[in-house]
């Protein structure tokens, strides 16, 4: 028998509504509008849950910002909770830049110094990003890698923002919060499996790179 040959799935928010509310006993056609916005509504507070543990592959990614001459502070893109580092690149030769904590960034003595800026500090609750030296020019560009939120769910026909790894985790993870509102006798058997399910997608979320270990000097 021949395979499908396609890689296009792609489950709509309401498949996994409706499979998570499954597996807490209730049919599809015992649904209410108002078990759906439920839903929606736990969904989006776990996604709120799953940001505070970890970095995840499927919610990183590049961002640009030109930068302008002794201007220090830039807003991020919109959704960014974290700055994981970045590059600043000038006539295609890239510099690292170290993103740094509120206390390292503050301990620096002169931060109206001009030069190559080489750390980064995020103020989230600002939202703004400072660089640090301040830009020598208006042709550096700042590429730096983001975490940031995985996108809200707002109607039943959009897609998810969560990719192929972490599919089971939010059906499992969603089941479990739904349980806690619509079938308490279940949340002993589903919170395991969504604890499990969240553990391997973390796993198989990790980046898969060659390590080397250097034992010179040992």
């Amino acid at each position: 028998m021949a395979t499908s040959g396609t890689y296009a799935l792609n489950y709509e928010v309401d498949e996994f509504l409706t499979e998570s509310f499954e597996r807490v006993g209730k049919a599809p056609i015992d649904l209410t509008p108002a078990h759906m916005v439920s839903a929606r509504r736990s969904l989006n507070l776990m996604f709120s849950e799953w940001a505070t543990k970890g970095n995840h592959n499927y919610a990183v990614d590049e961002q640009t910002q030109t930068l302008t001459l002794n201007t220090a502070s830039y807003t991020p893109a919109t959704g960014t909770l974290a700055i994981l580092g970045g590059v600043i690149r000038r006539s295609s030769v890239d510099t690292p830049v170290r993103a740094v904590s509120r206390e390292e960034y503050q301990q620096i003595p002169d931060k109206a110094s001009n030069g190559l800026p080489s750390v980064v500090f995020l103020d989230r609750k600002a939202l703004l990003y400072y660089l640090w030296n301040e830009p020598e020019n208006s042709t550096d560009v700042f590429r730096y890698w983001r975490l940031r939120k995985t996108q809200d769910v707002t109607a039943a026909a959009e897609t998810t923002d969560v990719d192929y790894f972490w599919w089971e985790a939010l059906a499992s993870g969603l089941a479990a919060k739904l349980a806690l509102k619509f079938a308490p006798t279940r949340l002993t058997l589903l919170v395991p499996m969504a604890d499990r399910a969240f553990s391997e997608a973390q796993d198989a979320d990790r980046e898969r790179t060659g390590v080397t270990f250097d034992m010179r000097g040992i």
